[in-house]
């Protein structure tokens, strides 16, 4: 049960109802409208990697997935093994997603990515070799892309699981992304 009450539209600005009245119906959107004027530009970081960013979208779903079982965010979890399903992603991949590393299942690249993320979360700072052992793999653009999405993720974790986000109740609908890419764009963001 949410802390606090989902807002009506009644409550919360114009520019943030027309833009929540154009995204997926989910609760994680609903209650960070009420966040004010930081709404539409968090929704265009949001938008920016989940549909324009340089990471390959597995991968990039596997260090969202990781930060989501390092926080314990059943919300964040659910609705991303969502995303990697419609990605395509095995069962098994998803999975070990919240087990040790190096894992068989994940490439070198893979792996060093997801152990980045972890000494990220851990650690704040990371330490050089496994930033270095990641940026091997990345480069410079998907690696700092990576550091964002780690980042963005813990603050979502922490949005979700203090405002005690609920899963939606019936199905949630699919294209996701693509709504958050047109909603945002509409939108000027």
């Amino acid at each position: 049960m949410p802390r606090i009450p989902y807002p009506e539209t009644t409550e919360i600005t114009p520019e943030n109802a027309a833009l929540l009245a154009d995204l997926p119906d989910l609760n994680v959107f609903r209650m960070m409208a009420r966040a004010g004027a930081a709404f539409g530009p968090f929704m265009a970081l949001v938008n920016s990697y989940l549909n324009n960013g340089t990471l390959d979208p597995q991968l990039r779903e596997l260090v969202i997935l990781r930060v989501g079982h390092t926080a314990g965010a059943a919300y964040e979890i659910w609705h991303h093994e969502r995303v990697s399903r419609e990605l395509g992603m095995s069962e098994e991949r998803i999975a070990a997603a919240k087990g040790p590393l190096p894992c068989s299942l994940f490439s070198d690249a893979e792996n060093t990515a997801l152990e980045l993320t972890d000494d990220i979360v851990a650690n704040t700072r990371a330490g050089d070799q496994t930033f270095a052992a990641a940026h091997t793999h990345l480069g410079d653009n998907q690696t700092t892309e990576l550091v964002v999405i780690v980042g963005v993720y813990q603050m979502v974790c922490t949005f979700l699981e203090t405002m005690g986000i609920e899963i939606e109740d019936g199905p949630v609908p699919e294209g996701r992304l693509e709504k958050i890419a047109s909603g945002v764009t509409r939108h000027g963001r």
